[in-house]
């Protein structure tokens, strides 16, 4: 009878402890700080999907116990998060790259404006293949610009090209 108890009672601990690690395991994420401002703290959040190879990444502003949600990656990889003053209007924005994941080495580029206190996504673009970011001044003019170095596979051989992009009034438009 002891021994009946003993194979009953694990039965029960097992139905009731494994929801509950099941659980635990699905709520397990990454962060990281991105920076700290009089806004708070900008955090990204790298999480696996439950049940797939897709992302749940996000961009958090967190001030004391007020968390926000900037941005949230619908199931592509955040790789890189670049925060810069592309207009120089005192406002930093946020140049987030993500790896699409199984789609031939694409990224996709997301750049948020903050205006009136809140993130807005301005640009949004996915096609270029192997592409990496940087914001900088490289032609000396004062201005950052935003640089994208990408693999353009409509040539043949398939060449390294750089797209430049400056934003003016609120616009992410190519250097000409």
């Amino acid at each position: 009878m002891k021994t009946n108890n003993k194979k009953l009672l694990a039965a029960l601990l097992i139905v009731a402890v494994f929801p509950v690690v099941a659980y635990l395991h699905a709520a397990m994420f990454e962060q990281s700080d991105i920076s700290q401002s009089k806004k708070g703290r900008l955090v990204l959040e790298k999480k696996q999907a439950d049940d797939s190879i897709a992302r749940n990444d996000r961009v958090l502003l967190i001030n004391g116990s007020d968390t926000c949600e900037v941005f949230a990656s619908e199931g592509s990889a955040i790789q890189e998060i670049i925060e810069e003053d592309l207009d120089l209007d005192g406002e930093k924005e946020l140049l987030i790259q993500m790896d699409l994941g199984g789609s031939g080495g694409f990224k996709e580029f997301v750049l948020l404006h903050l205006k009136n206190g809140k993130y807005e996504t301005i640009w949004e673009e996915t096609g270029f293949k192997a592409g990496d970011a940087s914001i900088e001044d490289r032609d000396g003019d004062g201005r950052p610009n935003l640089y994208i170095l990408y693999v353009d596979a409509e040539t043949t051989p398939a060449q390294e090209k750089t797209a430049a992009f400056t934003l003016t009034n609120g616009e992410l438009k190519p250097v000409e």
